[in-house]
């Protein structure tokens, strides 16, 4: 369903661009306008500004900018639509797509309630029920205590088969929401019994942090898997979920760097001895939606994983995913036999911290370990370890990375530069292909060839005159109607600006600029009203881009009517009339000199 422009103008005035952008870019302000690092391109001095007066955003140094509109779908990937759709839900306007969904509303408010009632009896048992002190004992040997059980939603589910049923009995809740919330299961012969009875149970949180499900450990040895985790509910997706993360984003922000493990004591350890940038995928690989999570706060990333075999094939994994997404990555295995929790419980988070200042970035990690198993003895070996290793260098966004990468390779595996980016190239020309059609880098393609033409430049110009020289804008509307305007966003201003002038409604910038979807269109707009300097002739350059614009007109129909004539076909008198007046109405316009009244 298409969402109705009254409700898409109630978003934009309830979302502040500031206070958006500012939970993804830490900002600082100067004089009227805040300023802090772009998240779309890497840069040391903060080029990004940010306009509250405006509402616009912009760039000095990508271009990139536009209306809160457009920094969400750029910053989260999204069409226009779903970044309007993800700023309702935030500022709590239900659109008319969703009024019959209320119920769903209502249930996700029903599975955060199970979740975090079921968090408080579980962090109960750990802090005072007796049969929770094997739990106890071991934990204190990972050297976690009771300070750290509320701050991390540490908890244990009571070894029975109904603890948590009865605990929800004496609040009136159902057992069918435990259910929903993957809480307890169905018995096959009837009856509901606890999913995580008996095991230590780590809450994991949303960046709203609500609890929105749990991983559990055994602490006894037997043949059950050593870790459980909630099924997947409308509240919970693995695969948008970091664990700790709620917690560690001011610090990722303020370090420029997240450092990643794969469990959950891990980061708790961690976190413990000071180091606080972690988030761990506690149970699951790391997916394209975390590292375009992550991205929001830095562009850095350390894995740290386990010493062994497994350790160093999930790192390789996870590395190439965030090397896709624009991260700067660097691979940190700890010795063989040992995981982050121990090692900084032996060690102390010094020698946390010099394994991490010592970690390898992606390229030279993989080429030792190419070397340790004997990958480069032959040339037919060094071919598919070059292609191997090329494979990730096409994924990277950053061109002087790649570039320099690209040279070192050559040096090392001793082959001209100029064989590897022809490789290379290929496999970016793939990676193109297999991109969404309906992706934002493929809409700014498009939006780049039109405006790269004299029609587009020109549509482009006069809309630069609407926002920086309203005051011409009655005698524009004289001139040239919006049925003109090839451009969907720049026609649909116009027609609103046409049906404003006939109702007398006064112009206002930010109801004509929530009309962009265009991320091309929004960029170079931002740019306009963020220079201080504008059109040194304003008439003379909306009048000669209203000219471009009509000759254009012009020549689209000169090229029908020859096509018409060159048929074969007998050519009506009519037809011959038109095309002779066009090409007269042509010549005029382009010997007219300036006349703007």
């Amino acid at each position: 369903m298409k969402i109705p422009q009254d409700k898409i103008e109630q978003v934009r005035m309830a979302s502040d661009v500031a206070d958006i952008v500012s939970g993804y870019v830490t900002l600082v302000k100067r004089g009227k306008n805040y300023f802090g690092l772009c998240p779309f391109h890497p840069e040391k001095t903060p080029s990004f500004s940010v306009n509250p007066e405006l509402q616009i955003f912009h760039c000095f140094g990508c271009g990139a900018g536009g209306n809160v509109f457009t920094f969400v779908m750029r910053i989260e990937r999204l069409t226009f639509p779903e970044s309007v759709r993800l700023l309702a839900k935030a500022a709590g306007i239900v659109l008319p797509e969703e009024e019959e969904d209320i119920s769903q509303l209502q249930e996700k408010e029903a599975l955060f309630f199970a979740n975090n009632m079921a968090n408080d009896f579980f962090v109960d048992n750990l802090l005072h029920a007796a049969e929770a002190e094997p739990a106890r004992n071991y934990l204190r040997k990972r050297g976690l205590d009771e300070a750290l059980y509320t701050r991390f939603g540490i908890g244990y589910s009571l070894d029975r088969w109904d603890g948590l049923l009865q605990y929800a009995a004496k609040k009136s809740v159902n057992p069918e929401l435990l259910i929903r919330a993957g809480l307890v299961l169905r018995k096959e012969g009837g009856g509901t019994y606890d999913r995580f009875r008996g095991r230590i149970t780590f809450a994991i949180h949303n960046l709203s942090t609500q609890v929105v499900a749990f991983g559990a450990r055994r602490i006894v040895n037997d043949e059950s898997p050593k870790y459980i985790n909630s099924p997947e509910t409308d509240v919970y997706q693995k695969r948008y979920i970091l664990y700790g993360l709620h917690l560690a984003r001011e610090a990722v922000r303020r370090e420029n760097g997240v450092v990643i493990v794969e469990g959950y004591t891990d980061l708790i350890s961690l976190h413990r001895a000071g180091i606080s940038q972690v988030v761990a995928t506690s149970g699951t690989a790391l997916t394209d939606e975390h590292a375009r999570l992550l991205r929001r706060y830095t562009a850095n990333a350390f894995i740290l994983y386990d010493g062994d075999s497994a350790g160093a094939a999930a790192s390789l994994r996870g590395a190439d995913i965030l090397l896709s997404n624009g991260f700067d990555v660097r691979i940190c295995l700890l010795p063989s036999g040992q995981d982050p929790d121990e090692f900084v419980r032996e060690k102390g988070v010094a020698a946390v911290q010099t394994q991490l200042s010592q970690a390898m970035p992606l390229m030279d990690y993989k080429l030792r370990l190419m070397e340790q198993k004997g990958m480069l003895k032959t040339p037919s070996q060094k071919a598919e370890s070059a292609r191997d290793l090329l494979s990730s260098v096409a994924k990277m966004a950053d061109p002087i990375q790649k570039s320099f990468i690209i040279r070192d390779l050559g040096e090392k595996l001793h082959v001209e530069e100029a064989v590897l980016w022809s490789e290379v190239r290929k496999m970016e020309q793939r990676l193109r292909l297999q991109l969404r059609p309906d992706a934002p880098r493929t809409e700014e393609r498009k939006g780049d060839r039109f405006f790269a033409g004299k029609r587009g430049a020109a549509e482009m110009g006069l809309l630069e005159i609407v926002f920086t020289h309203p005051e011409l804008l009655p005698r524009m509307l004289g001139v040239i109607p919006a049925a003109d305007f090839l451009h969907p966003d720049i026609r649909l201003i116009f027609e609103h600006l046409e049906l404003d002038r006939l109702e007398g409604i006064a112009f206002e910038m930010q109801r004509y600029l929530s009309l962009i979807q265009d991320p091309v269109i929004a960029s170079n707009i931002s740019r306009v009203l963020q220079s201080p300097a504008h059109q040194a002739h304003p008439e003379r350059f909306a009048f000669d881009c209203m000219n471009a614009i009509r000759i254009a007109k012009l020549d689209l129909r000169i090229e029908q009517l020859r096509a018409e004539m060159k048929s074969g076909e007998k050519v009506r008198d009519e037809v011959l009339q038109e095309y002779r007046e066009i090409v007269e109405e042509r010549k005029r316009l382009e010997q007219i000199d300036f006349a703007f009244e």
